[in-house]
């Protein structure tokens, strides 16, 4: 379809970002054929392209304008910081890592304590089941481990969404983590994966929610289509209502109507900037940029909240290869894509999973008193909270059955100092093999903002994570990364490592050369910190899910305060974060969100 012909329709619904959230609200509204949804994505249709389906392909699509937004912040403790977002039909689903976990109970339950009823852990684990399904690896000791402790009576079976470490973990006196769905995930195992087995191809939002339903006569999508802003009216009661969507197709100007509702659903980068275009938002934030504001509702782009990771790099002796071996060698690289082309087989076929959770008391034993270290650093450092959100995270973070960390195995090298180019972060031309160890947040403290400076939708907005700001999340990340650095001397993962004179595995020289050493105290832990700190690419909160005199944008319907039948659904509205990636809590969140629309119509 032109966008001259989807511009002359009118759709029900329609949805602004066809992404990983808006795609499961199009194929579930869409299931009524009396209902129309329109869908506008600004990214292009990627499907059957092999460096979205091959699962070990994504790091080939870093940074590249076809793939990728390429936005980056402003300059934080340690530079600017490349954030890759999915710019395609499937969003960030059709970028990420593949890599699959699941929210703690008290991460959603928390959703509810904050004043949002039907968002708990119980609430959501039915569209948990609803999305995925399971398929069981076999054969290794990683996959024993994963089977024991996956319940395949948690896990859905009939959803669109396909799916040295381990022992190192339990040596080190990790628990044998249980099944995540039960609530908690401590432990160290290999995740499961957005992976089809069957074709070996990546299971992601336009593959499995878009493709098989594309047929719909009552649902069109274009691609190639910037949203420039909601058209928005004041009705005699002096509501704002939503009449349609404005957007841009290759520099010519569109707009189409909306019956009922318009559902932004561009993700916590995207989201608040097409409600601030839109004239939603702060008074001074519009402003500034030239936009007539129509709601006002200064929390829209507040509430940034990001996991972070922090990780060294270290050499693993010539016995053991990894990615190194492969990336240096054009015949390898070659053999390696034929064989993903031909078979479905190959180190491209699938993606690296090694991970675990710990909790603080596992992380550093010998704290004393952990409330009250987190009380103290928590009342060191006030900020606006009026929700109490930080009250909540911090209780979790002293619970030994809620993880500090993300624990990551990754085997090959980087250069982690290289912040601002996502696309050279595992480019290095240190000789030998290497492997990322390292440690990410799980409920990070600090908040940051994502404004428009601009009326221009082209321009990029404003985006300021806070990476650090606050104490709780610097000594955490340092406890975290030395808890990691010490599994380096634990069997089997000892053995595998290259040494120096004094016994220690050896740092990659990029890093060495920027002071880090191998860390074995909590000083030299903050100096990694401060250096070495880069996104987990898992942004939320800009659109948070809370009341509206607590800081909120959207209510339990997602809905936006000041609208009739403006809704955000995707990353933006979770009110706090939650461990681990992300995208299994988007499907949910979407498809919870759809079953209110039709309850509501």
């Amino acid at each position: 379809m032109s966008a001259a012909a989807f511009a002359k329709q009118s759709f029900d619904y329609i949805i602004v970002g066809g992404g990983t959230a808006g795609l499961v609200l199009a194929a579930r509204l869409s299931e009524d054929p009396n209902v129309t949804v329109g869908v506008l994505e600004a990214g292009e249709n990627h499907l059957d392209d092999v460096l979205v389906d091959a699962p070990n392909l994504f790091m080939q699509m870093l940074g590249k304008e076809a793939y990728d937004w390429k936005y980056k912040t402003v300059p934080q403790k340690n530079g600017i910081h490349g954030w890759v977002r999915g710019k395609m039909l499937g969003g960030s689903s059709g970028i990420n890592f593949n890599m699959f976990s699941m929210a703690s109970r008290q991460d959603l339950d928390n959703w509810v304590e904050l004043g949002n009823e039907g968002w708990g852990f119980d609430d959501l684990a039915p569209y948990y089941r609803k999305f995925e399904q399971y398929h069981a690896a076999e054969n290794t000791l990683a996959d024993k481990i994963n089977n024991k402790y996956l319940d395949k009576s948690l896990r859905g079976t009939e959803g669109p969404i396909h799916e040295v470490w381990p022992k190192t973990c339990l040596n080190a006196g990790y628990p044998m983590p249980k099944d995540p769905r039960t609530g908690s995930a401590i432990g160290g195992f290999n995740q499961l994966l957005t992976v089809n087995p069957e074709h070996a191809r990546r299971s992601y939002a336009a593959r499995e929610y878009y493709q098989p339903n594309a047929h719909r006569e009552n649902l069109s999508v274009l691609t190639g289509a910037l949203v420039t802003k909601i058209e928005l009216e004041k009705n005699e009661g002096e509501e704002v209502v939503a009449t349609g969507v404005s957007f841009s197709v290759k520099g010519t100007s569109h707009t189409v109507h909306a019956n009922k509702e318009v559902i932004v659903c561009g993700g916590t980068v995207n989201s608040p900037q097409v409600l601030e275009l839109s004239g939603i938002g702060s008074r001074d934030v519009l402003g500034k940029a030239g936009v007539k504001q129509v709601v006002e509702l200064p929390s829209v782009g507040e509430n940034l909240n990001d996991h972070t990771a922090c990780a060294l790099a270290v050499q693993v002796k010539d016995e053991f290869p990894t990615g190194e071996a492969l990336l240096r060698n054009p015949e390898l690289i070659q053999q390696a894509m034929q064989a993903y082309l031909e078979h479905k087989t190959g180190p491209f076929a699938s993606a690296t999973s090694t991970t675990g959770f710990a909790s603080l008391s596992l992380v550093d034993p010998h704290l004393e008193n952990p409330r009250a270290h987190i009380e103290s650093l928590l009342s060191s450092f006030q900020v606006d909270d009026p929700a109490g959100r930080n009250s909540l995270l911090a209780k979790q973070l002293e619970n030994p059955k809620e993880a500090v960390c993300q624990t990551i195995a990754l085997p090959i090298g980087a250069n982690i100092t290289n912040v601002s180019d996502p696309a050279s972060l595992f480019v290095h031309d240190a000789p030998g093999n290497w492997l990322i160890i390292g440690a990410c947040s799980t409920r990070s403290l600090s908040r940051g903002s994502i404004h428009i400076s601009s009326s221009n939708p082209t321009e990029q907005p404003t985006i300021d994570p806070a990476y650090n700001t606050h104490p709780l999340d610097v000594d955490l990340q340092a406890r975290s990364i030395l808890h990691v650095a010490s599994l380096a001397n634990v069997e089997p993962l000892a053995s595998h490592l290259v040494r120096d004179e004094h016994g220690d595995p050896i740092v990659i020289p990029n890093m060495r050369e920027k002071g880090i050493v191998f860390p074995k105290t909590l000083g030299q832990a903050r100096k990694l910190v401060e250096v070495a700190t880069v996104t987990e690419y898992h942004p939320i909160g800009t659109c948070a899910m809370l009341p509206r005199e607590k800081g909120g944008v959207v209510n339990a319907e997602c809905r936006v305060y000041g609208t009739k039948n403006v809704r955000v659904v995707d990353a933006s509205v979770f009110p706090t974060h939650v461990q681990g990636n992300i995208v299994s809590l988007v499907y949910a969140v979407a498809e919870n969100a759809a079953d209110i629309i039709k309850r509501e119509k």
